[in-house]
């Protein structure tokens, strides 16, 4: 018989929804436990919606199944765990005096109270509203409910669609783009207004990583570009007109823009916002009402970086915070003190991850950033399995303090970006990389990793003046260069008369030759030899030396064929 004293009602059923009742009802079995949602599935995987819209993923509900195969229905919730689904099922209003949430059937359009003594505000979040006209077609959708999905790969297995636009260059944008393309072969274009893709968690050098090989798989991208209006044409078919006079015709325009904060029933009731339009909610997940917690996309959390309340919406932050709200209900002390915006992205093979502040938020926060680069094997050369990694870190110059970090490659990217979530979390300077204790073994890793490099590269950076050069800037370099190269690698690829060369074995004999009161940079193939050797002509009293960061194996897979 269940308490009527403790009823719980969740507003959402998608990750922090769900997580809370689960939870609560396994330490709180007492409790009576109902979860609105006003969509006709709960628990479903929406991160995967581009594996379905795909292929990759067969069937629809795929994506709402447990791992032993059973559907994650109102049934199943019922059954299993004693939690009460109601699915497609509208909040109308919230009434706080009489601690009732008033909901409407959507398909018999029946109305009936929930009465509750603790709230819970999931509601997740809704696709921006684009800043142009949308005409209403069928061929035109965003990409946020499961449903758009499903019309989609419906419309492609009857033959419909030959050609389809994506309006959006983050996280869905790309990962639709490669399932459009890889499965389908529809002709893509990724229109986006910045001048780069993920621009949010990558800078200029890094994206080009993912440009490149989007380029290199058949993917029209239209940068800089603001989309003027969008309409449809004499054929019915939508048709996307930029600003700069560029007209793109298609069978599918996908809306991809971004998502903002669903907050209107938490507002109707006095919940707080902030400034990035979020509900505001402690460290247990509480709003300023009583009673009432809030979690998911809708929220707002500490950024654990720079102390500012950010949007993370993440579906592992989800999780993890519906369970603080369930130990919140049930009286533990359980908290969700923030958040660092680690991110990860797999598109053709090549895996794009980052963790912390790009450039552009570490200057919008008034952080003085050093930055280095560099460029390894994950694995030993030796190693049939070895792949190329590239990376970047930021920190704060003087205090030493991590800020953020951007990898990309075809290897072990993920696993790094782990490691340096939980370092700079917990405020860590590069000291904490060098000290990082991986399991080494030539399968999955060399004896330095990654981030023991890149904190050395920033210790001596920082105490010693071994500078690094930003390898977009190679090009545009104009003092003395030396290639410390082996002359079989200057063959393959070399910088011309722009550059001495004096391979390893022989750039201590030369150094005379050089001004030491002229700009020099030092290139290898990699950052080792040329950052060595940058120390040695530092030690003999050059003024201003560089190596190139990551080496000539970061530079030029980013700057050729660059316009």
């Amino acid at each position: 018989m269940s308490n009527t004293s403790k009823n719980i009602v969740i507003i959402g059923g998608m990750a922090s929804g769900c997580k809370t009742a689960a939870r609560l009802k396994r330490i709180k079995p007492d409790y009576n436990i109902t979860i609105i949602e006003k969509k006709p599935f709960v628990s479903y995987g929406t991160c995967g919606m581009p594996f379905y819209a795909s292929g990759e993923v067969d069937d629809f509900y795929d994506l709402a199944i447990t791992s032993w195969g059973t559907i994650r229905d109102a049934e199943y919730f019922k059954k299993a765990k004693d939690i009460n689904v109601l699915t497609e099922t509208v909040v109308k209003n919230i009434d706080l005096e009489s601690k009732q949430v008033h909901c409407q059937n959507s398909k018999d359009y029946s109305r009936f109270p929930l009465s509750f003594t603790k709230l819970v505000i999931c509601t997740g979040a809704k696709p921006k509203k684009p800043p142009f006209s949308v005409p209403h077609s069928e061929k035109i959708s965003t990409f946020h409910n499961p449903l758009d999905a499903k019309k989609f790969r419906e419309f492609v297995q009857r033959g419909k669609i030959g050609k389809a636009i994506i309006i959006g260059g983050g996280f869905v944008g790309c990962e639709l783009a490669e399932s459009l393309v890889s499965l389908w072969g529809i002709e893509s274009h990724l229109v986006e207004l910045e001048e780069r893709l993920l621009p949010t968690s990558l800078d200029e050098e890094m994206s080009l990583f993912l440009e490149k090989t989007f380029k290199n798989n058949g993917i029209y991208l239209h940068l800089s570009s603001k989309v003027e209006k969008l309409e449809i044409n004499n054929a019915g078919n939508p048709e996307v007109h930029l600003i700069n006079g560029e007209s793109i015709n298609s069978d599918y325009v996908f809306l991809c823009i971004g998502i903002e904060p669903e907050i209107k029933l938490a507002s109707s009731i006095g919940v707080k916002t902030g400034v990035n339009g979020g509900i505001l909610v402690d460290s247990q997940m509480r709003t300023n009402i009583e009673n009432v917690w809030a979690g998911g996309d809708c929220v707002e959390v500490k950024s654990l970086i720079t102390g500012k309340h950010e949007l993370f919406p993440f579906g592992s932050l989800a999780n993890r915070q519906g369970r603080v709200i369930a130990d919140s209900i049930a009286g533990k002390k359980s908290e969700f003190k923030g958040a660092v915006g680690a991110i990860s992205l797999k598109v053709f093979g090549l895996i794009v991850a980052a963790c912390g502040l790009t450039e552009k938020e570490a200057i919008n926060n008034d952080y003085n950033a050093g930055i280095v680069w560099g460029s390894w094997q994950d694995r030993p050369d030796y190693h049939p399995d070895s792949k190329l990694l590239f990376g970047k870190l930021l920190y704060e110059k003087g205090t030493l303090k991590l800020l953020g970090i951007q990898l990309a490659g075809k290897g072990e990217v993920t696993r790094y970006i782990d490691v340096f979530s939980t370092l700079i979390s917990k405020d860590a300077t590069v000291h904490g990389l060098i000290d990082v204790e991986h399991s080494y073994t030539p399968p999955h890793s060399s004896p330095m990793n990654p981030l023991n490099s890149l904190g050395a590269m920033a210790l001596s950076q920082e105490e010693d003046s071994i500078m690094a050069l930003n390898p977009l800037l190679l090009n545009n370099y104009i003092g003395n260069v030396l290639d410390v190269r082996e002359s079989t690698e200057i063959n393959n690829e070399g910088l011309g008369k722009r550059a001495k060369e004096f391979p390893v074995m022989e750039y201590r004999e030369k150094l005379n030759i050089f001004d030491k009161n002229k700009q020099l940079l030092i290139v290898c193939q990699k950052g080792p030899r040329s950052y060595e050797a940058a120390r040695t002509f530092i030690n003999e009293g050059f003024r201003d030396v560089k190596y190139l960061g990551g080496g000539l194996q970061f530079a030029k897979t980013v700057l050729d064929d660059e316009e």
